[in-house]
């Protein structure tokens, strides 16, 4: 895709951090806007933000975990703009700590914020973009942790993974099809100075952290601490719009913000290949 003016964007967890970041690239390009977020506050401010550039821009507070609240949100855009041109599940979420510690509810959280809910939005938003039948960019924002493992935050892992194959298996599906108005696309950042770390502060109701003694241990705050650390220490945000959009323009699949990342995943296929031990 060349040409973005007046053509509608429609981007999930853009209340701050990479979410905004695209919504921001957008509008200064000239698009309409959609966005969405559970964090009503930071909308307002993002939406406030990507005016300032003169284009319509709509917004949705909603949990986008929920298949009713994706549907919702193609409707949003249908509704105000009649079409849906980039599509950008960018939503996530994440807490620390190994599968036998979490509690099942942040096992359903994370799993339901970083991959469900994309999965959800690639239901229904290609089912739309086929439709269309003009020309239109798809792209999930998986994570560097998607490539790559490590001891802590498995479950963030494990669903940015599962990200980066639905990505690359729906874009075989596509191809395989002959659908070719689509592009398909997957983000996988690293340390970005992003709020990510303070994903706990937008928990949906049935999330919400409770009694569970794992919210009081030293793998829960331990994890925070490394969080904090690693967001504090990672680059700015303001070139990751950029990125984005020039991988729109250049018809590029994976997207990274630290090439370094792939050498993490070349390490990672090199046990595969030899058959030995994760990290090894």
């Amino acid at each position: 895709m060349k040409e973005f003016k007046d053509k509608v964007l429609c981007v999930t967890g853009a209340a701050s951090g990479i979410g905004r970041a695209v919504a921001l690239e957008g509008a200064l390009r000239g698009m309409k806007v959609v966005i969405n977020d559970i964090d009503a506050e930071g909308l307002t401010e993002t939406e406030a933000m990507c005016k300032e550039y003169g284009v319509p821009v709509v917004s949705l507070a909603a949990d986008i975990s929920s298949a009713e609240n994706v549907e919702a949100l193609l409707n949003v855009c249908l509704d105000n703009f009649g079409k849906v041109n980039i599509m950008v599940a960018n939503a996530g979420v994440t807490a620390p700590g190994p599968v036998w510690e979490l509690p099942i509810q942040d096992i359903n959280w994370i799993s339901k914020c970083n991959f469900v809910s994309h999965t959800y939005a690639m239901h229904y938003f290609l089912k739309q973009m086929i439709k269309q039948g003009d020309e239109c960019c798809y792209m999930n924002t998986a994570s560097g942790a998607g490539l790559g493992i490590s001891f802590s935050s498995c479950m963030y892992h494990a669903t940015k993974t599962a990200d980066v194959v639905q990505t690359e298996c729906t874009y075989l599906a596509l191809k395989s099809r002959g659908i070719t108005n689509i592009s398909m696309h997957v983000l996988c950042p690293a340390y970005i100075k992003t709020t990510i770390h303070l994903s706990d502060n937008h928990r949906p109701d049935w999330a919400a952290i409770n009694d569970d003694p794992y919210y009081q241990s030293e793998e829960f705050i331990a994890g925070k601490i490394r969080a904090a650390r690693g967001v504090s220490t990672g680059i700015p945000i303001d070139s990751v719009g950029l990125t984005v959009f020039t991988a729109f323009e250049e018809d590029q699949f994976y997207i990274l913000t630290h090439p370094e990342a792939l050498v993490v995943q070349q390490q990672r296929m090199k046990n595969v290949f030899e058959l030995s031990h994760p990290g090894t």
